[in-house]
C-alpha cells in the first residue's frame, strides 16, 4: 500500500515518528513523509529509513489565507502524484489541511484519511481579542480537517475532550486515545488504530 504521512516540521517527523516510518517501509509499503524541511540533509535522513520525502510550504504559527491556501493546493499536488491508499497527518495545520487535501483529490477512490493530535495547538493559545479571534477562525477549520478523517487518535484523553467541547468533532466521529510514552508503544497503539496490525 502507498501511505503518505504528513508533518509540519521534518527534523521533529524524523526525531519522533522516523521508527515508524521505517517500520511501515519495512511491512513492505510505499511510504512518503511529506513536511516542511531545512535543507539537503532532511531528504538524506528519510532515504536512509527507505521513505520518500516531499517538501510543501507551511506558515505553522499563524493564520494567513493566501499562504494557508498555497499549502493546500501544494498537498494536493504532491497527494495527486503519490495517490496514497491511506494518509496519517500529524500536527494542527496538517491535520486541517493534509486531511482537507487527501478528500479533496480522487473522489471516489479507495483511500482511508487519519489523523494523530497531540493537543489543541498555538490557534487556542492565544488570549485577549486576537486570541479569541484566532480561535474563532480555527473552529470551523478543524471541524473541516475532523470530518475529512477516517478516524482521529489523540495523545490524551484531555486532548479529545477539548475538541469536543469546542463542538468540532462530530458526536459519531471515530477516535481513540494514545496516550503511551514509550515511542514503540505508542507506534503500535496507532497502528492497530488504523487497523493496519492486529489489536492486541
Amino acid at each position: 500500500m502507498k501511505i503518505a504521512v504528513i508533518h509540519e516540521n521534518a527534523e521533529t517527523l524524523l526525531a519522533e515518528h522516523g521508527a515508524l516510518l521505517s517500520g511501515l517501509a519495512s511491512m513492505g509499503h510505499e511510504v512518503s513523509a511529506l513536511a516542511p524541511g531545512s535543507g539537503p540533509e532532511t531528504s538524506t535522513g528519510f532515504e536512509a529509513l527507505g521513505v520518500e520525502y516531499a517538501m510543501y510550504p507551511l506558515s505553522p504559527r499563524s493564520l494567513t489565507p493566501i499562504a494557508d491556501m498555497g499549502t493546500l493546493l501544494h498537498l494536493k499536488q504532491i497527494l495527486f502524484r503519490v495517490r496514497p491508499g491511506l494518509v496519517l497527518s500529524v500536527g494542527a495545520k496538517p491535520v486541517v489541511y493534509g486531511s482537507l487535501a487527501a478528500r479533496l483529490i480522487w473522489v471516489g477512490e479507495d483511500k482511508r484519511v487519519f489523523a494523530l493530535v497531540d493537543g489543541p495547538g498555538f490557534a487556542f493559545a492565544g488570549t485577549g481579542f486576537t486570541g479569541r479571534l484566532l480561535a474563532r477562525l480555527a473552529k470551523p477549520m478543524y471541524r473541516a480537517g475532523f470530518r475529512s478523517c477516517d478516524g482521529v487518535c489523540f495523545r490524551s484523553a484531555g486532548a479529545e475532550a477539548f475538541f469536543r467541547k469546542l463542538g468540532v468533532l462530530d458526536p459519531q466521529a471515530r477516535t481513540g486515545v494514545a496516550d503511551q510514552a514509550d515511542p514503540e508503544t505508542l507506534d503500535r497503539a496507532l497502528l492497530s488504530f488504523m487497523g493496519m496490525i492486529p489489536t492486541d
